[in-house]
């Protein structure tokens, strides 16, 4: 693979692509990215600003402390600060492009540039979903199915019950962490949790909501304060005597924070070099790509508002 084709400037091969093809591959991109983001969707949106450096910071005020002495007649109380805390992060560029040439084009039965556009998105889109869930998973705060306390004791009988769900939301609400606007707090399991989810009564189905149309995008039910949602990227991690542990996201509102990828200046770029570009290194006018590259960034905000939890599955 020719390695000119990645060192190429931005504008190198644009030149030939009208500005409004350009938007359409955009917004086809944007079209597979945005749909298959769960995590980024309930993420606290940080706009990124131009020309401000790598890193990019959330600020979050304090809760004040409650008052229990109450006020002396006529004297005018200390008050207090208000106490910020700022959680900074390092912006990160990701990216990846696929390699065209004349005959796919001139011979492909499908619209190549557009399919690949589309495929691109949806890399995109697993890329974004697997650096959260890098990150969400690397806090602190964790529990364990079964009562256990560590992956090391967990065994193959230990799945996710409707009990686990209680102390997940009790653990929460201790914590103060926040509901989202619908009521809810929120979780993200994949699968395998979620066939031994069903199986619990108290569990209700999507199908069976009085207002389906209200549905989270990827929702598939909701049981003991949390709307649930399904995802296929998390890969089981190593236990104890090959056991594969699988693990899921159990969190509340503004726990955790992400670049904008919509309006806050870090949307994703779409890169299409024509037939040729490459100049004297394609002098056949053979090759051409279709790439992409986003600014992003994550952070934990409020790690008691956030658990992973860990378990075996059903076989």
């Amino acid at each position: 693979m020719p390695t000119n084709l990645n060192s190429m400037t931005s504008g190198e091969g644009l030149n030939q692509l009208a500005p409004e093809d350009k938007k359409f591959y955009i917004r086809a991109l944007l079209e597979r990215l945005l749909p298959e983001l769960f995590l980024y969707n309930d993420a606290m949106k940080k706009k990124l600003p131009r020309n401000q450096g790598r890193t990019t910071n959330w600020r979050k005020f304090n809760s004040l402390p409650a008052v229990t002495t109450p006020l002396t007649e006529g004297k005018t109380p200390d008050g207090r600060d208000l106490d910020v805390t700022q959680i900074e992060a390092i912006l990160k560029q990701y990216g990846d492009y696929v390699i065209t040439t004349d005959m796919l084009q001139m011979t492909g039965i499908d619209p190549v540039v557009t399919e690949a556009s589309e495929l691109c998105g949806e890399q995109a889109a697993l890329s974004v979903e697997l650096a959260l869930a890098e990150k969400l998973f690397s806090g602190t705060n964790v529990m364990f199915a079964g009562s256990k306390t560590s992956r090391a004791t967990l065994v193959k009988t230990d799945i996710i019950t409707g009990n686990d769900v209680k102390k997940l939301r009790r653990q929460l609400k201790k914590k103060n962490a926040r509901k989202f606007s619908d009521g809810y707090f929120h979780a993200v399991i994949d699968p395998d949790m979620t066939y031994d989810l069903t199986n619990d009564p108290a569990w209700q189905d999507v199908a069976k909501y009085a207002k389906p149309e209200q549905m989270l995008k990827g929702e598939i039910g909701k049981m003991h304060g949390f709307r649930f949602m399904e995802a296929t990227a998390f890969e089981p991690v190593a236990g104890e005597s090959e056991l594969q542990v699988h693990r899921a996201l159990f969190y509340g509102k503004n726990s955790y924070g992400a670049v904008d990828l919509e309006n806050g200046g870090g949307k994703p770029d779409i890169i299409v070099k024509q037939l040729g570009s490459a100049g004297t290194d394609d002098p056949l006018n053979q090759r051409g790509s279709v790439g992409w590259k986003l600014p992003f960034t994550c952070e934990i905000l409020q790690p008691d508002a956030l658990i992973s939890f860990e378990c075996a599955v059903t076989e």
